[in-house]
């Protein structure tokens, strides 16, 4: 082992055993009536890599267990160098897992098996102007933005007419409808005349036959209060 296997700056110690396991990732695609199967790569995938070994004694043991779980529980990528990974692109990892394990029949022995995952940057968003099929800087400033704002953008548009000039020919016939409208109450005014007329009259109708049904009825009151 020309190259001691390290996670960032830690050397793991004591290996006893440490394997590296790539893979391609395939979409099957069945065709029926064709023999065998259609396939579409997808790219490889991660690169694991499995490190297991062998302590002895509890200071070896708590010092183990103190370098890995600070890695472990900060979840960050850290560098990983090792013979077996030689001509590969991987850079950075994850540790994905371990295992420890103590057994009453090797009191003095503390095992471990780790298992490393390659790490992959994820990709650059897309910049501002990507929907738009224009190539905008990414670092573009939210001054530059804010600058749109002093563009005279009705100006841009020429084509687009004023809302004045667009109720222009409305003008016209507008007034034409309000003058009919002010000449609707003389039409109605002989009507209204007329309406007025006939209530009057049926008032005044009501009123003579009260009195002459008051001077009947007081004809026959004095004719029943007369001398017998």
């Amino acid at each position: 082992m020309l190259v001691r296997p390290m996670i960032g700056s830690w050397e793991v110690p004591r290996i006893a055993r440490i394997a590296a396991a790539e893979s391609r990732r395939f979409a099957v695609l069945p065709v029926p009536g064709l023999s065998g199967d259609l396939h579409q790569d997808l790219g490889r995938s991660a690169m694991v890599v499995e490190i297991s070994g062998a302590l002895y004694s509890d200071e070896a043991r708590d010092g183990f267990l103190k370098d890995l779980r600070e890695k472990y529980l900060a979840g960050e990528p850290v560098t990983f160098v090792a013979d077996i990974i030689k001509e590969s692109e991987l850079e950075q990892v994850l540790i994905e897992s371990f295992d420890l394990e103590e057994n009453s029949a090797r009191p003095d022995q503390f095992f471990y098996s780790l298992r490393l995952r390659e790490y992959t940057e994820p990709p650059e968003p897309p910049g501002i102007g990507a929907d738009l099929g224009v190539e905008l800087d990414a670092d573009l400033s939210l001054d530059a933005l804010s600058g749109l704002d002093l563009l005279d953008l009705p100006n841009l548009l020429p084509g687009v007419p004023a809302l004045g000039d667009m109720l222009a020919p409305l003008k016209p016939a507008a007034e034409e409808l309000k003058t009919q409208i002010s000449k609707a109450g003389e039409v109605l005014t002989p009507l209204k005349d007329l309406l007025g007329q006939v209530a009057w009259d049926r008032r005044t109708s009501r009123g003579g036959g009260f009195a002459r049904g008051g001077s009947i009825a007081g004809q026959s009151a004095a004719a029943c209060i007369g001398p017998r």
